[in-house]
């Protein structure tokens, strides 16, 4: 044999047998090793895998998998490369070829108040035997005109005080017809309005069908109107010190009167409306106030304490409402019970928190008393506007709106302000009024205001003048959907003003051509309940679906009547997605953490039975949450995944 080739033998015969030499110690280094990881603990504690997972970063990356660690993601990449990373107590989530999104961020909602019409109303006596308790059933006075209202309204509070005995609360809603819209009309004429009409329903009306108990009565939805007898106005005064009206009614009778004392029951009746109907829905984090329910916060303080709240809270310090004004909280004057002195000495405490619940700012979120009015003229000189009036001819009085001196007040003392209603074109000129004066002034600069992120809400039309110089001061502003429709805010408005203003209409779309960032979020209950425990009207398509919420500004058209509100705003998906996911988390001023699937962030996810991005728009609303995870921890999984 040539002594080249001979040579060549030794040595591969050489390394082979270095090789095998080196083997048993060099597994030893890796068992060694692999230990050492264990021992630490350094292992993800989930991969999904198999996924077509949108990450809604900057580039929108796609990707098949990612791993978890300590509730943070710490890589992502291929099916391949996250299983490597993958330890013996790793837990692996097959996404199975689904789509993988963020977890949705709905920016407005309130959980904690629709939980007393679902739980209270839609399945009262079911909650009143959970907690032994007849007092948490709400009782409804159906009727299909108001005499038979009015004659129910008088046998359910008979049967409701038989329930409960002498001396408890009981709880009525007035409900006319099938639907809402139906209802509105026939039952809120009977109620003693604002402004001096009187109706059949006033405290002295129920002060003779239920002289010894405290009775409540409540109209159709959230916003309808409400009565107290004597004796109920006489507890509200005793236990929380003012007379609550308004949606505060609610929380505060529950709260903070019915449930005083009563930890282990709050805690556990928010907790099931948050898993029932908010994590279902693939929503991982939401944003609102509490209420003027100081025991709300409580109850979400236990739930973070226990390791037992299954979703994200960024809250607002809220509103006051109706008759605190009472009890010298007042929104107006210059002494020390209004918002604006308290707006000019609190601290700016917004980001303040920890992963589940951090402050986003103050709100005075019905601040547009005295400052809503339109431009546009009524295509019939006779037709009436319930909200609006003419700007020109009854100029607006700033310095007189206890609101717009609020907000005054927390933009020049550098507060974020945010969750402020927005029903009219004469809102919006108020508030870009405020703005451009406290530059002006000198109060504060363009880029201290960019950097508040201004929120408003609802925002069912928008002057189209308005939207540049509203992203030129990084305004973002929520757009829910149901108020471009129906009787009140912008389907009223539109009914008057016609067609001239469909381009006003939600414009989603211009708004982000013009600059800036609209965000996406429901302000409804997102749990299916019967059409007369809504909260809200909006389409019964979307009645515990936010998927149908979220086609509406795909399609722009609306479900229950089939028409198309401003087709032109129709939004790109994509673009959407970004409303509903990391353009929320900005808004909430929490982008740092949620709203996208990228390492560091919080591994916030959901997975969907059906591709988002390619399916028609009109099957939207037939998606389906299939597992919802927060911090990497799953919440929800549908019995079918």
């Amino acid at each position: 044999m040539h002594s080249r080739y001979r040579n060549m033998i030794w040595r591969f015969a050489l390394v082979v047998a270095l090789v095998v030499l080196a083997l048993p110690g060099r597994m030893a280094a890796q068992q060694d090793a692999a230990r050492k990881l264990e021992l630490l603990n350094a292992y993800p504690e989930l991969i999904v895998v198999n996924g077509r997972i949108h990450t809604m970063d900057n580039s929108n990356t796609q990707v098949q998998a990612f791993a978890v660690k300590n509730n943070r993601i710490i890589a992502r990449g291929t099916n391949d490369e996250m299983r490597f990373l993958a330890g013996p107590k790793t837990e692996v989530v097959d996404a199975k070829g689904r789509i993988v999104l963020p977890g949705l961020i709905d920016g407005h909602t309130h959980p904690h108040l629709w939980a007393v019409e679902h739980w209270l109303g839609g399945v009262g006596d079911a909650t009143a035997k959970r907690y032994n308790d007849p007092q948490l059933q709400i009782g409804y006075a159906m009727g299909n005109d108001p005499t038979e209202v009015l004659r129910n309204i008088e046998r359910v509070a008979r049967e409701r005080i038989q329930a409960v005995g002498p001396g408890k609360w009981i709880w009525v809603t007035a409900f006319g017809g099938k639907n809402i819209p139906e209802s509105r009309k026939m039952t809120y004429p009977l109620f003693q309005q604002a402004g001096g009409q009187s109706g059949t329903l006033t405290r002295q009306y129920l002060d003779t069908i239920a002289p010894n108990n405290p009775m409540l009565m409540h109209s159709s939805e959230a916003i309808g109107p409400e009565v107290h007898n004597t004796r109920a106005k006489d507890e509200f005064i005793r236990m929380i010190g003012y007379e609550a009206a308004g949606l505060t009614t609610r929380t505060s009778l529950l709260y903070d009167i019915l449930l005083k004392g009563r930890d282990n029951d709050k805690v556990d009746f928010l907790k099931r409306e948050l898993l029932e109907c908010v994590v279902p829905q693939g929503v991982t984090t939401f944003g609102n106030h509490y209420y003027g329910s100081p025991s709300i916060m409580k109850t979400y303080n236990l739930l973070v304490s226990r390791n037992e709240l299954p979703v994200r809270w960024a809250w607002f310090l809220g509103t006051l409402w109706g008759n605190q004004l009472e009890a010298g909280i007042n929104t107006t004057g210059n002494d020390s019970g209004d918002l604006n002195f308290f707006y000019r000495n609190v601290g700016d405490f917004r980001g303040i928190g920890n992963d589940y619940i951090w402050n986003a700012g103050v709100s005075n979120e019905a601040w547009e008393s005295g400052l809503s009015c339109t431009t546009v003229k009524p295509i019939n000189p006779n037709a009436q506007s319930g909200v609006r009036r003419d700007c020109g001819s009854q100029p607006t009085e700033y310095e007189k709106a206890g609101g717009y001196q609020n907000v005054k007040a927390a933009v020049e003392n550098g507060l974020r302000i945010s969750f402020l209603h927005t029903y009219s074109d004469g809102t919006y000129d108020s508030l870009l009024k405020l703005l451009d004066d406290a530059v002006a002034g000198g109060k504060v600069t363009k880029d201290q205001i960019r950097a508040l992120r201004i929120g408003t809400e609802h925002n069912p039309m928008i002057r189209p003048d308005q939207l540049k110089r509203m992203a030129d001061y990084n305004m973002m502003p929520a757009f829910n959907g149901y108020q471009v429709q129906g009787d009140i805010k912008g389907g009223e408005f539109l009914k008057v003003y016609g067609e001239q203003v469909m381009t006003w209409m939600a414009p989603m779309k211009t708004y982000l051509k013009d600059g800036g960032k609209p965000v996406f979020n429901t302000d409804a209950h997102l749990g299916k309940v019967p059409y007369f425990a809504k909260d809200m009207d909006y389409p019964e398509e979307w009645n515990g679906n936010i998927w149908g919420f979220i086609e509406f500004f795909v399609t722009r058209r609306m479900p229950n009547d089939g028409l198309y509100y401003n087709r032109d705003e129709a939004m790109d998906r994509t673009d959407l997605m970004k409303a509903a996911t990391i353009w929320g988390a900005e808004q909430l001023l929490n982008e740092k953490n949620i709203g996208s699937l990228e390492v560091g962030k919080l591994a916030d996810f959901i997975v969907i039975d059906k591709d988002y991005f390619t399916i028609p728009g009109d099957q939207i609303k037939t998606i389906k949450t299939l597992l919802t995870s927060v911090g990497g921890k799953t919440v929800y999984k549908d019995a079918a995944y």
